[in-house]
C-alpha cells in the first residue's frame, strides 16, 4: 500500500470505516483508504427530482418518493436557479 500524499510504502492498517480498510502512513501520519468510492447522486436522479419540483411536487413528497432528504433537493433547486440550468423536459 502506498500513501497518496507522500508516496511512502511505510503504511499500516488502521481500523475500518464503513466496512472498508483504513491505512495510515508512518511518514506523514495521513490516514487514507485503499479505494475511494464516489459520493453523491447521479445526474439523472438530480434531474428527476428537479423535474418533479417543477411539476409542482413538494420537497417533502419528493423525499418520500425518492428517499433523498428534502434539504438536499432544496440545495439542487437553488443551485439550478443560480446557474440558470435548463432542466430537461421529458
Amino acid at each position: 500500500m502506498q500513501c497518496p500524499c507522500c508516496c511512502s510504502n511505510q503504511t499500516f492498517k488502521n481500523g475500518r470505516r464503513k466496512d472498508r480498510q483504513c491505512y495510515k502512513c508512518k511518514q506523514c501520519n495521513r490516514q487514507f483508504l485503499e479505494f475511494y468510492q464516489p459520493w453523491g447522486y447521479s445526474h439523472d436522479i438530480k434531474q428527476l427530482c428537479l423535474q418533479m419540483h417543477l411539476n409542482g411536487m413538494s420537497l417533502r413528497k419528493i423525499q418520500q418518493v425518492t428517499n433523498i432528504h428534502h434539504t438536499t433537493i432544496l440545495h439542487w433547486v437553488r443551485k439550478a436557479k443560480m446557474k440558470g440550468d435548463e432542466i430537461s423536459q421529458q
